[in-house]
């Protein structure tokens, strides 16, 4: 890839943004579907309320809509910021001939690695648990409902 096919700072933004978002969606599309429809483990408002509570600890459900207003800037911020990081790897991904899709899952499980067991682990007053089925399900949210749509995303706005 020469500097000139290289996608400029500003096209790596865009795309990052886009995609982060469209993960967001995707992920939480994937959280109702698993976690509200078929498991029964929370409520709807619930998904957007755990984000806060993992971020400022339980105290946080006092602030009713507040917290799952909260708990929604959190996940989409974060998930924005995620899609930009990779949107500006992509291109030596590309380049090096690594499938997005590939490149997707590995980056998946890396973004749940260090949310979940650094970012979380030393800055949440309410750190995650850590039992057989939320590592399962956390990998899972966060490869295929997440980085695989946010990734495709990318490539398709950065060929």
């Amino acid at each position: 890839m020469t500097a000139s096919t290289r996608p400029g700072r500003a096209a790596c933004l865009r795309a990052g943004v886009v995609a982060g978002v469209v993960g967001a969606l995707t992920s939480w599309l994937y959280e109702l579907v698993v976690w509200v429809h078929y498991l029964h483990l929370t409520s709807v408002s619930g998904i957007a309320e755990n984000t806060a509570v993992l971020s400022f600890g339980p105290g946080i459900r006092s602030l009713g809509a507040g917290a799952l207003a909260l708990g929604v800037a959190i996940h989409f911020l974060t998930a924005v910021i995620w899609g930009i990081l990779f949107a500006y790897l992509w291109p030596a991904l590309r380049a090096r001939s690594i499938e997005a899709t590939l490149a997707a899952l590995f980056y998946g499980v890396f973004a749940w690695v260090v949310m979940h067991n650094v970012v979380l682990a030393l800055f949440s007053p309410a750190p995650p648990s850590y039992t057989t089925y939320s590592v399962i399900n956390g990998l899972m949210a966060h490869t295929f409902a997440f980085s695989v749509p946010m990734a495709l995303v990318i490539k398709r706005l950065l060929r």
